[in-house]
C-alpha cells in the first residue's frame, strides 16, 4: 500500500512539474491559440513598483499567460464549456441550432436592434451622393458594396432565446436610399439570398463568420465586372474553375470555430475551392482604394488588390492602409486623404450587416468636410 502511495505521489509531483518543464524547455509543440488572444508583457522590475504593489499583479498576469501547456488547458476548458453547456468562451460568439456559429452583432443586425433610423441613414446617403458627384468630376468613381451577412443568410438557426420581432434594418435601408439617390452600389447580401437555394456549393460556411471561399470567388468576379462597367476600363480576366470539394478548410471558412479554441472540430461539411488565375499580361489600368471591414480581407488575400487592380490599397476600417507597394501599413490620419482619393479610378466602400451601424467608418464625415472647403 505504501509503495502504491509513493508511486502516485511521484506521478502527482511529475504532473505538477510538467507545465514548468514545458515553460522552461519548450520541447513539446503545442498549437497556438487563435483569435484575439492578448499576451501580457513581462513588466520591468523597479523598486518603486514593488513597494507600490504595481509590479506583482502585472508579473502574475504575465506568468499566467506563459505557463507551460497553457494553450492545451485553455482548449480543454473551452471544449468542456461547449460540450457540456453549449457555451462559447469567446467574446460575442453565439452557438446556434445544429452548431451554426454566429457573432451576436449579426443577430442584432438581422432583427434591426442596432437600427440607426431613417433620418440618420438618409443624411449619410445624401452626403455620399455629394461625395460621389464631386469625385466623378475629378474622374474618380465611388462604389458601395454591401457584403452578405450570416444573420440574414441563416436566421433559421438562431437560438430560440434570441428570437424577437424583426424591424427595419440598416442594410435594407441603405440599399433603399442608395437606389433612390442614384448611388453606385452592389447588394451582395440580396444576391447571396437569391442564390441560396440554387447554388451548387455552399456560399456561407456553418462555422465561419465570413462568406465561403467559393462565395468570395463569385464576389471577386462580380466586383471586377462591375468596376469595368463603372469605369469604362479593362481589367484582367479573372479566371476560375477546376473546383475541388473538401472537408479540409481554407481561408476563413471556420474562423469562428478557430476563435473558440476548442479541441475537436465542430463542422465537417464539404466546401468548394475553385482554382483561380490572373493572366500574366494583366492590365494595370484601374487604380483602387477599398475602405472596408474584415469582409474584404478574403478578397485581398485572393489577389484582387494587387493582381486585378493597379496598386490597390485596402484601408481597413478607414484606419490602417495596406498595399503591396507599401513597405508597412500606415495610418489614414498620416496622409492627405482627398488628393489620394482623386488619384484613384475607383473608391469602393464595403461592409456587412454587422458593421452597418458604423459604415463607412468615418469616411463620410472626413471627405464631405474636405470637399466643402
Amino acid at each position: 500500500m505504501e509503495r502504491k502511495l509513493h508511486i502516485w505521489s511521484w506521478i502527482l509531483v511529475g504532473a505538477l512539474l510538467l507545465p514548468l518543464f514545458q515553460q522552461v524547455t519548450g520541447l513539446v509543440h503545442t498549437r497556438k491559440l487563435k483569435g484575439a488572444v492578448k499576451i501580457a508583457e513581462v513588466p520591468e522590475f523597479s523598486k518603486d513598483d514593488w513597494f507600490s504593489v504595481a509590479y506583482q499583479p502585472a508579473a502574475e498576469k504575465a506568468l499566467n499567460d506563459r505557463f507551460g501547456f497553457r494553450a492545451v488547458f485553455v482548449r480543454v476548458n473551452n471544449q468542456l464549456a461547449f460540450t457540456l453547456y453549449r457555451k462559447a468562451l469567446a467574446s460575442g460568439v453565439v452557438i446556434g441550432k445544429k452548431n451554426y456559429l454566429y457573432e451576436s452583432n449579426y443577430i442584432k443586425a438581422y432583427y434591426g436592434t442596432d437600427f440607426l433610423g431613417d433620418s440618420v441613414i438618409s443624411e449619410k446617403v445624401r452626403k455620399l451622393k455629394v461625395i460621389q458627384d464631386s469625385l466623378a468630376e475629378k474622374g474618380t468613381k465611388l462604389l458601395l458594396a454591401f457584403a452578405a451577412g450570416k444573420g440574414s443568410y441563416y436566421p433559421d438557426f438562431f437560438p430560440d432565446r434570441y428570437h424577437t420581432e424583426k424591424g427595419p434594418t440598416n442594410i435594407e435601408t441603405y440599399v433603399k436610399f442608395c437606389q433612390e439617390a442614384g448611388l453606385n452600389y452592389i447588394d451582395f447580401n440580396s444576391w447571396f439570398l437569391e442564390m441560396k437555394d440554387t447554388s451548387r456549393y455552399c456560399l456561407y460556411p456553418r462555422t465561419g463568420v465570413h462568406w465561403s471561399y467559393y462565395g468570395m470567388v463569385l464576389v471577386v468576379d462580380s466586383l471586377i465586372r462591375y468596376t469595368e462597367e463603372l469605369t469604362g476600363k479593362d481589367m484582367p480576366e479573372f479566371e476560375w474553375g477546376n473546383i475541388k470539394v473538401s472537408r479540409k478548410y481554407r481561408s476563413s471558412d471556420r474562423d469562428i470555430e478557430d476563435g473558440m479554441n476548442i479541441l475537436f472540430r465542430v463542422n465537417y461539411d464539404k466546401l468548394a475551392y475553385p482554382e483561380i488565375h490572373y493572366p500574366e499580361d494583366e492590365s494595370d489600368s484601374v487604380k483602387s482604394i477599398v475602405i472596408a471591414d474584415s469582409f474584404y480581407w478574403g478578397l485581398h488575400n485572393l489577389g484582387i488588390s494587387n493582381r486585378a487592380f493597379h496598386e490597390g490599397e485596402f484601408w481597413y476600417y478607414y484606419n490602417r492602409i495596406m498595399a503591396n507597394h507599401l513597405e508597412e501599413a500606415i495610418l489614414v490620419e498620416e496622409i492627405d486623404v482627398l488628393p489620394k482619393l482623386i488619384e484613384s479610378d475607383v473608391i469602393i466602400l464595403m461592409a456587412t450587416e454587422a458593421t452597418m451601424d458604423r459604415f463607412p467608418f468615418g469616411f463620410i464625415e472626413d471627405v464631405y468636410a474636405l470637399i466643402q472647403e
